[in-house]
């Protein structure tokens, strides 16, 4: 563990320096020396005496300068601070919640008081480096089997200590090793400079970001590059890593979404940190900070909640805001939106900081990657750091009618999977399914470079920055595009200027410049079709993006997520996902569209083996933990996803003779005869009085269309007796049309059954929201 966080921190390269931020980033290397210094201080006594005649607890009569002897390691074994475990040596003991759990006056290896060692904080920091840097070049073997001998002198210390010191191979780390370049490699113009230095004014720059998928991280990682280049000493990690450890030097810049209203998995603790009472108005005082909140305007009542509770809470406790909050809408032109807040950011920044901006030279601002053909084969997807499991389909078939006579053009399939030993999940959990691009878009982007998509490439890196990418070994390029890259992403402004920067053609660049530099323009041509790179450099043929600058442009293939469509309590050892296959004209004008993932999986076979995680979204959308308690759920299409896993579950508590409450479910599709996916279950729940089941369709020749909302306002008198009840309402499925339709049907009801005016009906459904009894999970990411 403690290599793993050495590897990760330093890097495999020991000639490289560590920065004073890499150092404070070793929090396990430092709670080795902590849990050591505990067991066995350095200085294993302090005395203390009273001032004047006291007691001890009601028990121990003390006089007046009665020296007192505060034996340490004692002190630090004592079993009602530090539990039946005392005497085992666990790092753990100083995780974060550890520390902040243990009274304060618990831990004194450095003596007590005003005369405690001046110089701990130094001691730590230097023992933290030379740890760091002997775990990041050596194993340490203990050969003879030692048992610890104390030798005592001013301090205590072990007698006779030997280890054997082995320099570790490049096999045994969990960062791989930059291999040496060969001299042969050619040199030209698009070759890193490692001789060119950055700009030192080394002002400490803190970027921070809290993301489930992925864009959040993504900014902050575009911030601390460009912080770098700018010469700032930067450091970048999730924000729950600086809970109540907000730096006094130099700024914060914060990049976070919301889910639902509620922090990202990795900004929970912070977040809760900051809604704590016991910080104060001036609690964090000095502390100079920016933020920029990714969000989604289809959830309306939750819209940047987590970045503006942030950019408040940090306001209200003395912290000075730097530079205006940013907001960023999915829904809409959310590149241009964080452009707009990010091009004055350096300036604003280093006005308030009274500081000049280094600025970024040639070498620093040139392509990240180099790259060479070479021969071999290199195997890295993201399994490891998503801790992805495999996990064998057991079934993958299809859920629309393909014959007589209405067979639909699309498709949804219905896949099950066996889970490994370990991975349990439950009703309303999601699946997080490592996506791989298609072989036909990676020929396609292979062949528009003047690759063979099964060529071998090594790519090397520039000196000082860090990738996802393997760099300096050898991988095949149809794995390079299909595992490591987002391919079909809409092309950004900074991409189309950094195309038309490498065109020379004099009717193909204003073109490109036109797309990067007018508003209109953009939004017209590139973001309302969802062009991306690959799809510009084919409608812009003269345009001679390298390839490694276009590598640099392409973010991290991310995750894909799709609601769990069954109950643990009907299939154990296994799950099922319904998935929407996205596979039609692409709205660029030229080809088809296929999604990444949705394709992906619809191609594999039973028994094939594919790389997946269970994932908790910690949100309030699961079944009410009292059965009893009535549901209705909204879920056209692929929304009914969840619903069959609460259905199947219900069912089953239901036969075991447990109570339990009255549903309905609103679902609604084209025809009955093409894409009524799992009719017969349904029908088969609702003739076992688990559901009540009301369906809509959207498509029968002849008759009007009607969807789940329609259904609802239809229904108004049976939902409002269960929303009387106190029922829970489910909405899952599509956030641009459906879920505020939806919304609007269930506040059109309220103002039907209670005479409230549009403000009265929205204001009950905040409230509704806010009792999790109205929740949502609907088609958007950040």
């Amino acid at each position: 563990r403690a290599h793993e966080e050495v590897d990760r921190v330093l890097g495999p390269d020991p000639a490289a320096r560590p920065t004073y931020a890499q150092v404070n980033q070793l929090v396990y290397v430092s709670q080795i020396l902590k849990e050591t210094l505990r067991l066995w201080p350095t200085a294993p006594v302090f005395a203390l005496y009273p001032y004047r005649d006291t007691s001890l607890g009601g028990l121990y009569r003390l006089k007046k300068s009665c020296q007192i002897l505060v034996l340490v390691p004692m002190l630090h074994r004592d079993k009602t601070v530090w539990g039946e475990r005392a005497e085992v040596f666990d790092p753990d003991n100083f995780g974060r919640d550890a520390e902040r759990a243990r009274p304060a006056n618990a831990y004194k290896p450095f003596g007590n008081g005003q005369r405690a060692c001046i110089g701990r904080q130094f001691a730590m920091q230097e023992a933290t480096l030379v740890l760091g840097m002997i775990l990041q070049r050596f194993r340490l073997i203990d050969h003879a089997r030692y048992q610890l001998k104390i030798k005592e002198t001013l301090t205590i210390k072990p007698d006779g200590l030997r280890l054997t010191v082995r320099r570790r191979a490049d096999r045994d780390r969990t960062i791989a090793a930059p291999a040496a370049v060969a001299s042969r490699a050619p040199a030209d113009r698009s070759t890193p400079d490692a001789s060119r230095q950055r700009p030192t004014h080394q002002t400490p720059l803190l970027v921070l970001y809290g993301s489930n998928l992925g864009t959040a991280e993504g900014l902050a990682r575009q911030i601390a590059e460009a912080g770098d280049a700018h010469g700032f000493a930067t450091t970048l990690a999730p924000l729950d890593q600086y809970t109540d450890r907000l730096p006094r030097q130099g700024v914060v810049m914060i990049a976070t979404a919301s889910y639902n209203g509620t922090p990202p998995d990795n900004a929970v603790t912070f977040c809760d940190w900051l809604r704590g009472a016991e910080l104060g108005a001036d609690s964090l005082a000095g502390v100079r900070y920016t933020v920029f909140g990714c969000g989604n305007r289809d959830w309306a009542s939750t819209f940047q909640a987590i970045p503006r509770l942030i950019d408040a809470k940090l306001e209200a406790f003395g912290a000075r805001r730097l530079y205006p909050r940013g907001e960023g809408d999915a829904r809409e032109d959310f590149d241009g939106q964080f452009q707009a807040w990010y091009e004055p950011l350096w300036a604003s920044v280093a006005t308030g900081l009274e500081i000049e901006l280094g600025r970024p030279e040639a070498g620093q601002t040139g392509p990240l990657y180099s790259v060479e053909l070479v021969p071999g084969e290199q195997l890295s997807p993201f399994v490891d750091s998503l801790d992805a499991k495999p996990m064998r389909v057991s079934a993958n078939r299809e859920l629309h009618t393909k014959d007589g006579a209405r067979p639909s053009e699309r498709s949804t399939r219905h896949i099950e999977l066996e889970l490994p030993d370990g991975v349990t999940y439950r009703a309303g959990d999601h699946l997080g399914v490592i996506a791989h691009n298609s072989p036909v878009l990676v020929e396609r982007v292979a062949a528009r470079f003047g690759f063979e998509r099964d060529g071998h490439i090594r790519l090397g890196l520039r000196p000082g920055r860090k990738s996802f990418i393997p760099v300096d070994q050898t991988i095949r390029l149809s794995r390079l595009l299909g595992d490591y890259v987002e391919l079909q992403d809409v092309a950004t402004r900074k991409q189309i200027e950094s195309m038309a920067l490498h065109t020379e053609c004099p009717f193909t660049r204003p073109k490109l410049l036109a797309l990067a530099g007018d508003e209109g323009r953009y939004k017209d041509a590139v973001l309302a079709p969802r062009k991306s790179v690959i799809d510009l450099l084919e409608e812009f043929p003269a345009c001679q993006l390298p390839f490694n600058v276009y590598l640099e442009m392409l973010p991290p293939l991310r995750p894909r997520y799709y609601s769990i469509s069954s109950s643990p309590l009907e299939q154990e050892r296994s799950c099922s996902i319904t998935v929407a296959v996205v596979d039609g004209p692409a709205r660029s004008g030229r080809g088809t569209f296929q999604g990444v993932c949705s394709n992906y999986l619809s191609r594999q076979p039973e028994s094939q083996v594919i790389y997946a995680f269970v994932k908790d979204t910690k949100s309030a959308f699961r079944l009410p933990e009292d059965p009893r308690t009535p549901m209705i759920m909204v879920g056209p299409g692929t929304g009914l996803a969840p619903f069959r896993g609460f259905l199947q579950e219900r069912a089953a508590l239901e036969a075991r003779g447990e109570p339990v409450g009255p549903s309905l479910l609103f679902f609604g599709c084209r025809h009955p005869q093409e894409d009524f996916i799992y009719a017969d279950e349904l029908r088969d729940f609702a003739a076992r009085g688990v559901t009540r089941l009301y369906t809509c369709f959207s498509r029968i020749s002849g008759e009007k269309k009607t969807y789940v909302q329609d259904q609802i306002l239809e229904d108004r008198d049976e939902v409002w007796r269960m929303i009387q009840d106190g029922a829970v309402i489910y909405v899952c499925g599509d956030a641009t049309r459906m879920a505020p339709d939806v919304r609007k049907a269930f506040a059109a009801i309220h103002r039907d059954k209670t005479g409230a005016d549009e403000r009265g009906a929205d204001r009950w459904l905040h409230e509704m929201t806010e009792e999790n009894r109205y929740l949502v999970d609907v088609w958007a990411a950040t």
